[in-house]
């Protein structure tokens, strides 16, 4: 789980709970430290169960943690340790061409990320059992994009990521200010527009 998606969670606690302490010093950062330790979704779960038996009180992480870890479903989600920058931690990323065989129409291609989330999302459909044989793939980013086009994406959304950030939490703090807290988003989109190359 990234931080971005602890903070979707903690949202979730304080909005869905009667009381909760994330306004004391350092409990935030300690809920975000153990929520980042297992799969969103399956944290998800978890709170979803946890809330529909007690909505009066944030759960404590003890009762968040056991409750993931009885969750079975998604126990085997991927995960980056740090940011990916080229697939903003999907861990794919859509790459438009031109096909002449249908008259030069635009077409997207998904192609996986070099992360760890995107090593997960390869897929090679001659390697499957000969019944479930298909010609359809999901190429690596490398095929297509050499170092310097990686590096240049990196670097753009490295900007459009940090640019997003600081005027969230500009917002965040005027919105403070007046005594209203904002929820966490995502970032966007990794990669739009034409290819580079």
């Amino acid at each position: 789980m990234t931080l971005v998606e602890a903070n979707k969670i903690i949202d979730r606690l304080i909005y869905g709970c009667n009381w909760h302490r994330f306004n004391e010093p350092g409990v935030q950062q300690e809920y975000q430290r153990v929520l980042m330790r297992y799969g969103y979704a399956q944290m998800d779960n978890a709170v979803d169960r946890l809330l529909e038996s007690d909505s009066k009180n944030v759960p404590p992480m003890s009762a968040l943690v056991k409750a993931c870890k009885e969750n079975k479903q998604s126990t085997t989600e991927a995960h980056n340790d740090e940011y990916c920058y080229i697939c903003n931690d999907k861990g794919y990323l859509f790459m438009t061409e031109k096909t002449p065989k249908y008259d030069n129409m635009p077409a997207q291609y998904a192609l996986h990320c070099i992360c760890p989330m995107g090593i997960s999302q390869a897929y090679e459909g001659m390697n499957c059992k000969p019944e479930d044989r298909r010609p359809y793939r999901v190429p690596s980013v490398t095929e297509y994009f050499d170092e310097q086009a990686i590096e240049d994406m990196k670097k753009e959304n490295r900007k459009k990521v940090h640019m997003a950030d600081e005027q969230i939490e500009a917002a965040r703090d005027r919105l403070a200010t007046i005594g209203v807290r904002m929820p966490y988003v995502d970032h966007g989109d990794a990669w739009e527009g034409e290819a580079p190359c």
